[in-house]
């Protein structure tokens, strides 16, 4: 996976990619900041606070799609920070998954949400660490 040389086009659309997930994944899944459900299965993340956090992290990747080769630690910073989503939505399942049935009776947009969200995050984690590879091995390679 992490061999393959990829183009300057698709890690540009991936990066606009990671960006919508985030931003609009966050508008819609909280219903522009008024699903108070989100907020109160999992406050300490998803607080108005906390999903106004995820739009911005959204526009930082949005923001150096066209610059990643010149930021390679930032591109490792935002894998970092999907790792953190990533584990923090693993503990979520473990501790409440059982939930998760009469959640999707209650809110059904909820539920999908929490279902999902950190494979989300692992996906663009492991892009964003695909894309640090690949940067730092072609300026070993000048």
């Amino acid at each position: 996976m992490f061999s393959a040389k990829p183009s300057a086009s698709i890690i540009t659309k991936g990066f606009w990619l990671a960006g919508a997930y985030n931003v609009l994944g966050v508008l819609f899944f909280s219903k522009l900041f008024t699903n108070t459900l989100l907020s109160s299965l999992d406050p300490a993340v998803f607080s108005w606070l906390g999903l106004l956090a995820i739009v911005l992290w959204g526009l930082a990747y949005a923001s150096v799609a066209n610059a990643y080769p010149s930021v390679p630690y930032l591109v490792l910073v935002f894998f970092v920070e999907k790792m953190v989503y990533t584990v923090t939505w693993l503990a979520w399942l473990v501790r409440n998954g059982d939930a998760l049935p009469s959640l999707y009776s209650e809110s059904p947009l909820t539920a999908v949400f929490f279902s999902i969200y950190g494979a989300g995050d692992l996906a663009f984690g492991l892009f964003f660490l695909w894309v640090a590879i690949h940067v730092f091995s072609g300026r070993n390679a000048a």
